[in-house]
């Protein structure tokens, strides 16, 4: 059996050598131990991503059969435990399927799942969660009642009504997320519904395309979700955190330093962040045109792109161009899928709509700086999809 442990100190380059390690397996096991951590020492943009995506991936290629706690899950460890924003998820997507194990070996199931049920509640219920951030997940192996988050989906469909959403992703925001003095309320007024859309749309895409495979049966197990995280951090330790990573060059431009620099040296920002355990956007965009890897995905940020027949009528199709749009000379975005993971620096390059039929015209850049070149050893499970929103400073 393989162990895999997820250190308190994680850090993106640490969760890439786990990663790597697991792609390139080649023995004959087909389990595999995860061995979480009581915390995550520090969050960073996209790491949630890459972490679920570790996750989900080894899960897929070799199932994980068993999770580990090497702490002892008392009471209040376990409060402390799911006010990390990784747990929930998680357990989620393993919960039929591996064993759950704390110290001497006990099952610690049914102490999980008196907390698993609370936070599902909280979530539901769009309640408070600890620290500056809310996560909404649904598992699709779960029922109804207790896997789907009611704000997005009902055993109908998804939620088409954009303007309920738009409204209870004000109050988590106000209320449970953006935590700072906020003297520049008037331009949280005019992005939260910006912010909002985002989500609308972010959360329709992960209905459209993270429920089911390229035949459309149903993927299990299956979670998907959004996930905003604010941040507040010295100028400085932002270069040295995304050192060596496009984030380096986007907070060093100086157009986004004279916006959101404020007087003592932060910079406010906001995590929108999407995940899917599905097939990814290559496999799930039924390729009839001979299309390459990165024209489908493209096409996906592309108007009217959809994959699947739906209750959807508003705003069917509009897909990821809308975001562009929003995020357009201030923001940032990163998508991982399958064998990919692309960028594009909305301040550098501003966006412009394009033609479906001009995709050259659409600009993304690869993260890993490896000209869009890939390696079937490191294709991934599900699609990953993190945008970082700048808060103008105050000053």
């Amino acid at each position: 059996m393989i162990e895999i442990k997820i250190p308190k100190s994680v850090t993106h380059n640490k969760i890439k050598s786990l990663q790597k390690s697991v792609l390139s397996y080649t023995g004959d096991s087909k389990e595999i131990t995860i061995i979480l951590p009581s915390s995550i020492s520090k969050y960073k943009f996209s790491l949630l991503a890459d972490l679920l995506q570790l996750i989900i991936t080894i899960n897929n290629k070799i199932q994980i059969t068993k999770v580990v706690f090497e702490f002892e899950l008392t009471k209040s460890n376990l409060e402390s435990l799911y006010g990390q924003e990784f747990i929930y998820p998680i357990v989620s997507l393993l919960w039929n399927t591996a064993r759950f194990i704390g110290l001497d070996e006990k099952n610690v199931k049914p102490e999980l799942r008196e907390f698993q049920n609370d936070y599902f509640q909280k979530m539901n219920s769009l309640s408070r969660l600890k620290g500056s951030k809310f996560i909404l997940t649904n598992t699709d192996h779960f029922s109804d009642s207790k896997g789907l988050i009611k704000l997005l989906e009902n055993p109908n469909g998804f939620n088409d009504n954009e303007t309920q959403i738009i409204d209870s992703i004000r109050n988590v925001l106000l209320n449970n997320v953006l935590t700072f003095n906020k003297n520049n309320s008037e331009e949280i007024e005019n992005i939260i519904e910006d912010i909002g859309a985002i989500v609308y749309e972010l959360a329709k895409n992960t209905y459209e395309w993270g429920r089911t495979d390229s035949f459309s049966v149903p993927i299990s197990p299956s979670i998907r979700g959004v996930y905003l995280k604010f941040y507040n951090n010295k100028r400085e330790k932002i270069i040295e955190n995304y050192s060596n990573t496009p984030l380096a060059e986007y907070f060093n431009q100086e157009t986004l330093i004279s916006r959101s620099l404020n007087n003592q040296g932060n910079i406010y920002y906001l995590e929108i962040m999407v995940f899917d355990s599905g097939i990814g956007f290559i496999e799930k965009f039924n390729n009839q045109e001979n299309l390459t890897d990165l024209e489908i995905l493209k096409r996906c940020l592309v108007k009217n792109q959809t994959s699947a027949t739906s209750n959807l009528k508003s705003k069917k199709g509009l897909g990821l161009d809308r975001i562009l749009n929003i995020l357009n000379k201030t923001g940032f975005i990163k998508i991982s899928t399958d064998k990919y993971c692309a960028y594009r620096n909305l301040v550098k390059d501003e966006y412009t709509p394009i033609d479906i039929n001009k995709l050259d015209d659409l600009k993304l850049e690869d993260w890993n700086r490896n000209n869009f070149i890939p390696k079937e050893s490191e294709k991934i499970s599900g699609s990953y999809l993190s945008i970082l929103y700048p808060f103008k400073s105050s000053n």
